[in-house]
């Protein structure tokens, strides 16, 4: 299974993409802005786990590539959350060399136009931490809003972090779209 927005090919786990994970998640900086917890001693075994776990995915779980070079570019996720709440999370890393192109908008917009057309949610939820500036301007400009904050939820480079849970709702998604 495979998906085109304008610039980018979102696609299923092939066999060999481990590795592209986990150069993309070894990356202290994005371990910090994507990451709760330590990932390096449990990545293989998450990587694998991932990876086995896309066919029978409720939502979309792949990796993004750029349509021309076919440059592994990032990883997204879209999960289902079950018929009675219709809703699903989001979420998004990229690699930073493609950091600053309005990719990540791209994704996120055709991803989340997916969730409430194709996937029947009404809901799209997501968490950040408060220090991922770059990811909350995006997440804002595409429509998501703040809806609840836990305070001091993680200890990062000597301090503590917020976590921010944002969402949109699809009548706020079909106001946006001018439906």
């Amino acid at each position: 299974m495979s998906f085109e927005t304008e610039r980018m090919t979102l696609r299923a786990f092939k066999p060999g993409d481990s590795d592209l994970l986990r150069n993309l998640y070894n990356d202290p900086e994005i371990q910090s802005l994507a990451f709760t917890d330590y990932v390096a001693p449990k990545l293989e075994k998450w990587i694998k786990e991932m990876a086995s776990s896309h066919e029978n995915f409720p939502g979309f779980l792949g990796l993004v590539e750029d349509k021309e070079s076919r440059a592994f570019v990032g990883h997204v996720s879209l999960i289902t959350t079950g018929t009675r709440k219709r809703g699903c999370s989001f979420s998004i890393a990229l690699r930073r060399e493609w950091w600053g192109k309005g990719i990540g908008t791209e994704i996120t917009r055709w991803l989340v136009n997916h969730a409430f057309r194709k996937l029947a949610v009404h809901r799209v939820t997501l968490n950040v931490l408060a220090s991922n500036n770059r990811a909350l301007a995006m997440y804002k400009r595409v429509g998501f809003v703040e809806e609840g904050r836990e305070r001091r939820y993680n200890w990062d480079d000597g301090k503590w972090l917020d976590l921010i849970l944002m969402t949109i709702l699809e009548e706020e998604w079909d106001i946006r779209r001018g439906v």
